[in-house]
């Protein structure tokens, strides 16, 4: 698999305030909610899509994954309970951006993950999933790893 430059790398206007939409951020509250009742099955099924995608990053990761599933849910659900209060998640996603270099992520990482997430996340939903839904989580997930590029 070939992992590209990631398109929101050199684009620091990707971050720029954006009005906040209150039936998204109740969508993915809604939606997160269902995936939080499946936590460790959306953390496994995303592991397994993306080490089978881009089997090189599982290097990046520690063999035993199960404290690394909760950091992952955990993030998650810091991201939806702040979707309301941006200045609050940004100072922390960027963190976390600048704490993922030093684990080796690189900037052409972030769109694979943000892709097997949202299909892991359509695994897992089943048919509650609907394409509005996963056009929220996409553009959720954009604007997340866009931060976290920022940090880095």
């Amino acid at each position: 698999m070939s992992i590209t430059r990631h398109p929101l790398y050199d684009d620091p206007r990707s971050l720029a305030p954006a009005p906040l939409d209150e039936g998204l951020v109740r969508r993915l509250e809604a939606s997160f909610r269902g995936f939080a009742e499946q936590a460790d099955l959306l953390a496994e099924r995303f592991y397994e899509r993306l080490f089978r995608r881009a089997p090189g990053v599982q290097a990046l990761f520690p063999e035993d994954l199960r404290e690394q599933r909760k950091k992952l849910v955990g993030a998650l659900a810091f991201v939806v309970a702040h979707l309301r209060s941006p200045d609050e998640v940004l100072p922390r996603l960027r963190a976390l951006g600048t704490a993922h270099v030093a684990y080796g992520a690189r900037p052409e990482h972030y769109p694979v993950v943000c892709e097997e997430l949202v299909l892991a996340m359509s695994e897992v939903a089943g048919t509650a999933w609907e394409p509005e839904i996963e056009r929220d989580w996409r553009n959720a997930l954009h604007l997340v790893s866009a931060a976290m590029i920022a940090g880095a």
